[in-house]
């Protein structure tokens, strides 16, 4: 469970849109939506093309300030992304706001404890890689080192958010990066 500084910057990340990954939003939780008719346009809109809320999780976010979150709703959720190239992974990093960059000085839809699951393809049962805690009073950006190395090759990650620090109606993410 140690985390890194930002080392994770001089590490390649195999999650990144720009370089090919996706988020399977099929097989990641809906996105949060706050209003009846919001939740119809989405369900509609899902018959003819794909989402591209989840993918702004895994855009390259560089810069002082983020641009973008997605949310899911309540504590727990989870999104499973399709890597550039199946990788023995070896970290993983997760993005959200610091209190300073939010208006109110409280990050409660942050993610709290989170599990990362390697998935050889989507049709079978991940392998846990490990569960962390991200850390409200940390930095924005937050590179873990799984806890036991792992030989095998991943093609797809599953983040697993199990807690978030207490928005009960929903938890934001602002990246995800796979080292």
């Amino acid at each position: 469970m140690s985390r890194l500084s930002p080392a994770a910057d001089n590490m390649p990340n195999y999650a990144q849109e720009s370089q090919g990954a996706r988020v399977l939003h099929r097989l990641s939780s809906d996105t949060f939506r706050t209003t009846r008719k919001e939740i119809m346009v989405d369900k509609l809109l899902s018959w003819f093309t794909t989402s591209t809320d989840h993918q702004t999780l895994i855009q390259d976010h560089s810069g002082a300030l983020p641009r973008g979150s997605w949310c899911f709703a309540g504590a727990e959720g989870h999104a499973v992304v399709s890597l550039t190239q199946p990788v023995k992974i070896t970290h993983v990093t997760l993005g959200h706001i610091t209190r300073l960059q939010s208006l109110t000085g409280e990050i409660k839809s942050a993610p709290r404890q989170f599990s990362i699951y390697g998935l050889a393809n989507e049709d079978k049962e991940g392998l846990h890689l490990g569960t962390f805690v991200y850390d409200q009073d940390g930095l924005s950006s937050q590179t873990f080192e799984l806890p036991v190395a792992v030989k095998d090759v991943f093609g797809q990650v599953k983040l697993q958010i199990w807690t978030n620090w207490g928005d009960e109606d929903q938890t934001c993410l602002y990246n995800f990066k796979v080292h």
